[in-house]
């Protein structure tokens, strides 16, 4: 018993660290909420003061383990660098989403302290996901994570839109769930195993004595269940709806910080654990890639609203990052690598400017594009950082976004995937088309009545300069990028 705690402290540290301290959390809130004397915001900031340095301090915690490559609680878990840089990009990415919505809670009235313990909640099952060895940890990890979803996309009480939200989210993520646990039941039914070292031994051995048919409709679930969890599609019909109705900064949270884990777990499934059979695979993704490309430009060409024009930019770009999935190389996985880093921190930067918009009229967020018009006038560093910001996501160099796309196509030309680089190329031409759009609204366009945007916060300011520093100056980073993403592909192939 002392063997197995201590070889789960040496792999899991900061997931058991994070479990006491959302325990003793939840305590913290229960006790004051009680309290008539305390105001609720006042716990609820406290609150999201104190996970902010529960993270940082569970970054520390990852940052100076000692252990690598360990295995442990019966080959659940794994723990080696490959992980460990994805969950302090994990970490990073929910403080910085709590940081961005410290504002918008109170501007909001949200004021219910379980906001930011479901944050932690989530943030734990991604990491527990992250570390997962094994099909049933894996089960678990995503569904603690898609209910901790489910209940912070409707945070927002007085508001319909949030509970629709809520409740469409809850009931395609329960088919998306069902067809893994169908897909893992079926894998399980056929190897006897739910290990995913013994699948890697097993499928080098004995790939042609196992049944193909099933197999191949296991792993077709499987693969349908993550494309919807990263709104890839023809499954990302959820997406534009719940980023929608959800609260803005539940929206950015949805954003920023889960797609990297689901990636990174298609990653090690379907490019290490079943190498030998991934080019017979390969078609799925492929599709999926050219049809996320190719609708979220068309579809987002329509879009009158910030926020579903963000999440059909969301899909697109899922739609580049499984080019790099498709290659099956260590160039494409560390081309896939470099996009996932700079799209989230080009993520981060847009919705701290999103949630920075709000009227000085009446206090309410910025939902429509047409309101922007006038910004560079009232606001010109804020409109300038923005139009750097859309320039990147369009691709245009030298912007970090320039890059994300020529390497992404490069590691697809090395492999002679033609097709992909066309649409790619064409897609990411129709997709600057709105980009500009946003950009001559807030620079060209013309109306006799002004929306006056508020002063932003300090810390939203600090977000946004950071951000933009790093896509603007990206240039300057791209040898020492490419250098760590390269190392951390070739983590995962050892």
């Amino acid at each position: 018993m002392n063997n197995i705690l201590i070889n789960l402290f040496k792999t899991i540290p900061t997931e058991i660290f994070l479990f006491i301290s959302v325990s003793i959390l939840i305590l913290y809130g229960i006790i004051n909420t009680t309290s008539l004397l305390i105001n609720r915001y006042i716990i609820l900031n406290n609150l999201n003061i104190l996970v902010i340095f529960t993270l940082l301090i569970s970054i520390l915690l990852i940052y100076q383990n000692p252990f690598v490559n360990n295995v442990t609680f019966n080959n659940t878990f794994i723990n080696d660098n490959f992980i460990n840089i994805i969950k302090i990009i994990v970490l990073i990415s929910s403080i910085s989403s709590i940081i961005i919505s410290l504002n918008y809670l109170k501007n909001n009235k949200i004021n219910s302290f379980e906001y930011s313990i479901l944050i932690l909640f989530s943030t734990i099952a991604m990491l527990l996901m992250t570390s997962s060895y094994n099909l049933i940890s894996i089960y678990l990890s995503i569904e603690l994570q898609s209910l901790a979803f489910y209940v912070l996309a409707s945070m927002k009480r007085n508001s319909e839109y949030s509970t629709e939200a809520s409740f469409k989210y809850f009931i395609l993520g329960v088919f998306s769930s069902g067809f893994l646990l169908l897909g893992f039941s079926i894998l399980y039914g056929i190897t006897g195993i739910n290990n995913i070292e013994q699948f890697y031994k097993l499928f080098i051995i004995n790939y042609s004595n196992i049944e193909h048919i099933s197999l191949y409709i296991s792993l077709f679930l499987i693969i349908i269940s993550f494309l919807f969890k990263i709104g890839a599609a023809p499954f990302h019909m959820w997406l534009p709806d719940v980023y929608e109705g959800s609260p803005l900064s539940v929206t950015a949270f949805f954003a920023i910080t889960p797609k990297i884990v689901i990636l990174s777990l298609i990653i090690r499934l379907f490019i290490y654990t079943f190498y030998d059979i991934i080019e017979e695979l390969n078609y799925i993704f492929i599709i999926s890639s050219i049809t996320s490309m190719a609708l979220a430009s068309f579809f987002a060409l329509y879009q009158k609203k910030i926020i579903r024009l963000l999440a059909y930019s969301a899909i697109g770009h899922i739609g580049y990052i499984l080019i790099g999935i498709t290659s099956s190389s260590i160039n494409s996985i560390q081309s896939s690598l470099l996009y996932i880093i700079v799209y989230i921190i080009m993520t981060i930067n847009i919705y701290s400017i999103v949630i920075s918009l709000y009227s000085n009229n009446n206090n309410i967020e910025i939902k429509y594009i047409k309101e922007l018009i006038n910004l560079s006038k009232q606001n010109p560093i804020l409109a300038f950082s923005f139009t750097m910001l859309l320039f990147s996501m369009a691709g245009i160099p030298p912007l970090a976004g320039f890059f994300n796309k020529l390497y992404i196509f490069s590691s697809a030309i090395n492999v002679s995937m033609y097709l992909l680089v066309f649409i790619g190329i064409l897609t990411s031409v129709i997709s600057a088309v709105y980009y500009i759009y946003i950009i001559r609204i807030m620079y060209f366009e013309k109306s006799s009545v002004w929306i006056y945007i508020k002063q932003m916060n300090l810390e939203l300011s600090y977000v946004i300069s950071i951000t933009f520093l790093f896509i603007f100056l990206f240039i300057c980073f791209l040898s020492p990028a490419l250098m760590y993403t390269h190392l951390f592909a070739f983590f995962l192939s050892i």
